[in-house]
């Protein structure tokens, strides 16, 4: 099942009226689905791509801000809620379209799921009380059932400045990552189990508006939102920085988060941006030692 046929699989009663239904929204679907590519096929300009995907209306909405692995899956956030997927980025697993904790709402005001990453089963998500930012959060979901576990970190304000855009689990360090929204200066180091503040790690450079990050190997890979989409690698232990792909998407695209898949030994980053049109969101692969060699 794909995009919106979800919501029509477990009508299976409908028969035809589902089917007629189906190939109707293909046939509205396919000249925006060929304009987004045209415009992406004269836009894009950036680092030399493993493929894409393109997903149109609410698959692109469905995916309009992080993506993480569990490792056999894509699970992707948007502004509300969590959809998985099969590692082609378009068959559907589950989907949570109202994810964020009724709790979380109503004492804090969370309004917006941004980055997510995915380690040992649960789903770190990073939420925000959108343009109040008083209350960053990092909350827990399983990445079965998408549910959330009530567990769930309130992080420091006065280093968050403008929220909490992303977060991302480094396991082998027993470590949650995030940053400021705006030319991020440091690493701020959560613990995984309590969401205590442990250090903050100074940058070699600083880090404009990262929107998703993941821990693969011994370093932190984050996508952002700057001029020209970049992605970085960052060593956790050090601070040091170092730019390893230009997006540079078309004019008016909003770069989102990113993650790591790993198959037949070959790495994979695989990030996602919103179109200019905002009606479609492609999901990006570059081959990580093509633009990262270790």
């Amino acid at each position: 099942m794909t995009d919106m046929t979800w919501f029509f699989s477990s009508a299976k009663r409908l028969g035809a009226v589902s089917l007629v239904f189906s190939l109707i929204l293909s046939a509205v679907t396919a000249p925006f689905w060929g304009l987004t590519m045209l415009i992406d096929l004269f836009g894009y300009s950036g680092g030399r791509q493993a493929g894409k995907e393109n997903m149109m209306f609410l698959g692109a909405l469905a995916r309009s801000q992080g993506v993480t692995t569990d490792g056999g899956s894509f699970i992707f956030s948007s502004k509300f809620g969590l959809l998985k997927t099969e590692l082609d980025g378009t068959t559907w697993i589950n989907f949570n379209a109202d994810a964020i904790p009724a709790e979380l709402k109503k004492n804090y005001d969370s309004a917006h799921i941004g980055g997510i990453s995915c380690f040992d089963g649960i789903i770190y998500a990073a939420l925000e009380d959108s343009k109040k930012w008083e209350y960053p959060i990092c909350a827990l979901f399983d990445a079965d059932t998408l549910l959330f576990t009530g567990k769930w970190f309130l992080l420091s304000p006065e280093l968050q400045l403008k929220g909490c855009p992303w977060v991302a689990a480094d396991g082998a360090r027993g470590l949650i990552y995030s940053a400021r929204r705006d030319n991020s200066p440091e690493l701020i180091c959560y613990d995984i189990h309590t969401g205590e503040l442990v250090k903050t790690v100074a940058l070699s450079e600083e880090v404009h508006k990262i929107q998703g990050g993941e821990v693969f190997g011994d370093y932190l890979y984050v996508a952002t939102n700057n001029k020209t989409q970049s992605i970085f690698k960052i060593d956790p232990a050090s601070g040091d920085v170092s730019e390893i792909v230009e997006r540079s998407l078309a004019k008016g695209s909003e770069g989102e988060g990113m993650t790591v898949t790993v198959s037949g030994g070959r790495a994979t980053i695989c990030a996602l941006d919103m179109g200019p049109l905002f009606i479609n969101a492609f999901l990006r692969r570059y081959n990580l030692f093509e633009v990262a060699p270790q």
